[in-house]
């Protein structure tokens, strides 16, 4: 087990680490940069917020290019950088127009992230009335001259004293300070998946207009263990308790689910899940932790190594061994399918990405995303073929104990459904005979089985013709 109350600000993390890069090798650092933008070949409107962070590194690198704006409703440039006097420094190559330009083409909202990691410059910007009203004026004075549409509030490493009233009273002054703008703007705020008791999140949510959730870094360089960046299910911290628990009474519709896709790269001495991290000292940041790699590296770089998927967090995770053990846990378009789903169970307002370009110029994130968020349809009849039969989403998903399995016949025909394991394994047949054309639906029942929580699939062949749906189990 890991303790996510020691995890570090993932956002400072690789900002910092960009900083130190671009000084070292300024010459090169940008040399990737083209202007040309890609969209999306989708002309459908998103059905959920579809929010995404884009760090300044991924825009200097050009890997902006990449972006298909149908498929968000929400890009928040990364980041304006408060100081201790309310001060804002802009990011690298500032301004950002031909990005900026091309969102708003796209009906897509353009955020600034105004961001500051450090707890004492934090607490006289929340405390201090002077700090505070200088930096509420240069926020609207950047948002009034690059017609941005909001901010993101991205504060981490609070002191404790300001995390509950302080906190809400400077977001809801900045609410106030905006308001003289002619135009509705949304503010915001990252906030932590797990709070320890210090955090009100209601309120925090009460005097925002939603909350980005940042459901990653579960483990990272600070870890004992290797693990997932973002467990779905676990036997103690979770994304789904983070929901669940810790904002149960946060309206659904003021939470952005944040995804990462990025992972964690380990060097360990163990080629089992969860090995130990040695060597591991209380007072290290490293423990063997090598870096985080972006997505579009894992499966450049890393894929053709052994890949497992870890049942216990319904994510992703690779091996090899080369003079010792690597491990690197990521999460791919079927962990994030699952995520989505849950998103879309819970009626979340949406869901977010760190980070834009992380995934480069392949294309099965973006797919997942028009699944999910624009072709419903998709999910909820399955693909017709043949015609003759339509296989639908189970209801409900994820579920416990029991689910209902519909299906459609067009023409008369010998059916079988059956259930399987991830690994392929049978594990009931539901139906096995000749039906006439019609609609027909299956209960399943996790009581007559010895099931524990993951993912699963049911499979219908209809003359020898098969359509393949998941569905998950929580328990």
């Amino acid at each position: 087990m890991t303790s996510i109350s020691l995890a570090q600000s993932l956002h400072q993390a690789e900002n910092n680490f960009y900083k130190k890069l671009s000084e070292k090798e300024s010459k090169n650092f940008g040399a990737l940069a083209d202007n040309s933008l890609t969209k999306s070949n989708s002309t459908s409107k998103l059905n959920k917020s579809v929010f995404g962070f884009l760090p300044w590194w991924e825009y200097v690198e050009g890997f902006h290019q990449h972006i298909h704006y149908d498929l968000l409703s929400h890009i928040s440039l990364f980041s304006f950088e408060a100081d201790s006097e309310g001060n804002l420094k802009n990011p690298p190559e500032w301004p950002w127009n031909d990005l900026i330009t091309t969102a708003h083409s796209h009906g897509l909202k353009v955020i600034m992230t105004v961001t500051n990691f450090d707890g004492n410059d934090i607490h006289r910007i929340l405390n201090e009335p002077e700090v505070t009203n200088r930096l509420f004026q240069n926020i609207l004075n950047t948002i009034v001259l690059h017609n941005f549409d909001g901010v993101n509030i991205d504060f981490e490493n609070l002191l404790d004293q300001d995390i509950k009233i302080v906190l809400v009273d400077f977001l809801k002054s900045l609410k106030s300070h905006l308001s003289v703008i002619n135009k509705p703007l949304e503010v915001s705020f990252a906030s932590p998946s797990y709070g320890f008791g210090k955090w009100d999140f209601k309120l925090l949510a009460d005097n925002t207009d939603y909350l980005f959730i940042m459901n990653y870094d579960y483990w990272g360089r600070w870890s004992e263990s290797t693990g997932p960046s973002a467990p779905l299910t676990g036997n103690y911290f979770s994304v789904i308790k983070s929901i669940e628990d810790e904002y149960n009474d946060v309206p659904p519709d003021k939470i952005i689910l944040g995804v990462p896709y990025y992972g964690n790269f380990w060097k360990s001495n163990s080629p089992n899940p969860y090995a130990p991290v040695i060597p591991f000292s209380s007072d290290s940041t490293e423990n063997n932790w090598q870096k985080i790699v972006a997505y579009r590296e894992i499966v450049s770089d890393y894929i053709q190594y052994e890949k497992i998927w870890d049942v216990v967090s319904q994510t992703p995770w690779i091996r090899w061994n080369d003079n010792g053990w690597n491990q690197v846990w990521y999460d791919d378009s079927l962990s994030l399918d699952l995520k989505y789903d849950f998103a879309i169970q819970k009626n979340l307002k949406g869901i977010g990405i760190w980070a834009l370009g992380y995934d480069g110029n392949r294309s099965e994130l973006w797919n997942l995303i028009d699944k999910k968020f624009v072709n419903p349809s998709s999910v909820e009849t399955g693909n017709q073929l043949p015609e003759e039969f339509v296989l639908h989403q189970n209801h409900p998903n994820p579920f416990n104990p029991e689910t209902v399995i519909s299906f459609k016949l067009g023409v008369a025909a010998y059916v079988n459904l059956r259930i399987y394991d991830f690994l392929g394994r049978e594990i009931t047949t539901l139906v096995n005979e000749f039906k006439p054309d019609g609609k027909y639906s299956v209960q399943l029942s996790t009581n007559d089985f010895q099931l524990s929580t993951g993912v699963y699939f049911y499979k219908l062949t209809v003359n020898g013709n098969s359509l393949v749906k998941k569905m998950l189990l929580l328990k």
